[in-house]
């Protein structure tokens, strides 16, 4: 099992201002987060970076807000091998896209399907907005996309609040 602890702000949140999550995925271009940061600037709001992990399911939640998960691989339960890896990576890949951004932000990280995540994460914090990147292009995107549906299109059918798509590949 891992535990993940809250990640701290980066910049100092105004008490009582708006929030907007953002879905953020390993690997997403940094457009979308770019994008998800105006936002927020634009309404006096804080980020909150959410990454649904799926490779991990929730066990429990402690007291602090550590969230304590496990693999879904059985084979990896007792390697060790990925425990907390990912999550310090997808930290640094945020810190590294959002570097000289002047909006306060946080990155999230949870475990289990993205679009209940995100609205849970979004109805615990208040959030006016949710954002997310449009799906991947290729045949990946498109095979996940025929599997599981769409997050973007999961949100908007089942939220109350705003969602925003941001496109990954925009065209010209």
């Amino acid at each position: 099992m891992t535990r993940s602890a809250p990640h701290p702000w980066h910049g100092t949140p105004v008490s009582g201002a708006p929030a907007v999550v953002v879905g953020v995925i390993p690997g997403q271009k940094p457009v979308v987060v770019h994008r998800a940061a105006a936002l927020a600037g634009a309404l006096g709001a804080s980020l909150l970076c959410v990454w649904s992990d799926p490779a991990r399911t929730f066990v429990a939640e402690e007291p602090d807000g550590t969230l304590v998960t496990t693999p879904l691989d059985p084979d990896h339960a007792d390697s060790g091998e990925g425990d907390g890896v990912a999550e310090t990576a997808m930290a640094l890949e945020l810190e590294r896209n959002l570097d000289g951004v002047d909006v306060p932000w946080r990155f999230v990280y949870t475990v289990g399907e993205a679009s209940r995540s995100l609205a849970r994460v979004a109805r615990r914090e208040g959030a006016t907005l949710i954002v997310i990147g449009s799906r991947r292009p290729g045949l990946g995107g498109w095979m996940n996309h025929l599997i599981g549906g769409s997050t973007a299109g999961h949100l908007a059918h089942t939220q109350p609040l705003p969602v925003t798509i941001v496109p990954q590949e925009p065209t010209s």
